[in-house]
């Protein structure tokens, strides 16, 4: 029999905690409150909870290894996942590792009310069922840990230029947002890595991960992609920017497969790196050094790469009116430097084409907050932070896609009218040299 435990609501967000265990406590429930999901793992065994709501983005450990874990320990305990930035594909999935439902946020109360009399009918009538007959456990094998991590960055090191520190960031972090082509809701987990490990992308609720290497590259049309067999994840390049800027090398970040466009800049991740900190690490990481001039032209765009004693880069673009030529060059030495004059700058468009893009399936996410929108007499939908925003976000995709080696490059980058295709083949001609 199931002692008659309380309901645990799991859910970093205090705020969330509170309303829950107010609303469940009128409707007659017991109830008890974790903050995250190693705080519900030690509470776990003395609770002996009748029935588990468990948030799926949370740092430090998310919601579908706590999943994992809570089914290891005490496989007949339901388990109701919440979550506001997810996917059909992560709720079928924790479906599959044993969660009993799955509700949207923000939470209507009839419906988690409605959610929890289901689980615990269903938990109820399980009570006369040996453990290892409970239905849908049978092979069940919880992953444990970080899943293995391909180490392509940290191997050799050739073309040393100057030394930097390796770095990742000091604890966890959680950020929502939304997929700017495909429109769905998403969210980024950041887990701070050990030395040599690289920076690596993978699903909320998958064991695989994605180097973000330029051997993993899959497509950069209107945006980067990296995939990995199944596992895929699109638009990265505004937060490897933040990465390059911060000179973060070894990192984990999970997300339902697009990064959240936020404002359509990096600005919240320099915000967010700078809250959260970063934390030197032993262990050799050098910059690329450039020994001779490499250029990739394709139509109008062209871009070259020089030797350097830094990283900079010399960026023109001409459209034609309201934006016109702008030219902006920028050298990359201090991420306080690239959050004030790069990191604000946003994605733009033009309303020519957004029924193009759409009719592609792309810019489904795209709003009048997240993205700058040009007509025929200038941004239609907010006003510019700089009078030559376009050229400064080209500037910030580059640093990100130009990271894509894993270590930053020391030269000059002269770029005319390119984007994320010519970034990645003149970035292939510096792999074939290493």
């Amino acid at each position: 029999m199931f002692p008659p435990g309380p309901i645990l609501i799991v859910d970093d967000e205090a705020g969330i905690r509170q309303s829950l265990e107010g609303v469940l406590r009128d409707e007659g429930y017991d109830c008890a409150v974790a903050r995250d999901g190693a705080d519900a793992l030690s509470k776990l065994s003395s609770l002996r909870p009748a029935l588990v709501l468990l948030d799926i983005w949370m740092p430090g450990m998310d919601g579908m290894e706590t999943l994992r874990r809570i089914k290891e320990l005490q496989p007949r305990t339901p388990v109701i996942m919440m979550s506001g930035h997810t996917t059909i594909s992560t709720a079928i999935k924790a479906t599959k590792v044993g969660a009993t439902d799955f509700i949207e946020k923000p939470l209507e109360i009839e419906i988690v009310l409605n959610a929890i009399r289901r689980a615990l009918e269903s938990r109820d009538a399980l009570q006369g069922v040996d453990a290892g007959d409970a239905p849908g456990e049978a092979g069940f094998h919880p992953a444990t840990g970080v899943p293995e991590l391909p180490s392509v960055v940290f191997r050799e090191q050739t073309m040393r230029g100057a030394r930097m520190p390796q770095r990742t960031l000091s604890r966890s972090a959680v950020m929502y947002g939304q997929g700017l082509h495909s429109g769905k809701k998403s969210g980024l987990i950041f887990e701070p890595l050990g030395p040599d490990s690289g920076i690596h992308f993978m699903g909320v609720s998958d064991n695989q991960a994605v180097p973000a290497h330029l051997d993993y590259v899959g497509s950069t049309g209107y945006a980067t992609t990296i995939r990995l067999g199944s596992t895929q994840v699109a638009t990265i390049e505004h937060v490897m920017s933040a990465l390059n800027a911060f000179g973060i090398c070894n990192l984990l970040i999970k997300c339902n497969g697009e990064v959240p466009v936020l404002d359509g800049s990096s600005l919240e991740f320099c915000a967010l790196f700078e809250e959260v900190g970063v934390e030197n690490q032993i262990g050799e990481w050098h910059q690329i050094a450039v020994r001779e001039p490499i250029g990739v032209e394709a139509g109008d765009a062209s871009i070259r790469i020089e030797p350097c004693d830094g990283f900079e880069i010399d960026y023109t673009l001409e459209y034609p009116a309201p934006v016109g030529r702008q030219r902006f060059v920028f050298r990359l030495d201090d991420p306080a430097v690239y959050r004030k004059e790069i990191a604000p700058a946003r994605t733009f468009g033009f309303v020519k084409d957004i029924g193009v893009l759409q009719r592609q399936g792309l810019a489904l996410g795209g709003r009048f907050d997240n993205f700058v929108l040009f007509g025929e007499e200038g941004p239609i939908n907010d006003a510019l932070r700089f009078p030559d925003e376009p050229v400064r976000h080209k500037i910030l995709d580059a640093i990100g896609d130009l990271y894509l080696l894993g270590r930053r490059l020391q030269a000059r980058v002269v770029a005319s009218m390119t984007g994320h295709s010519q970034n990645i083949a003149v970035l292939k001609k510096v792999r074939d040299l290493l």
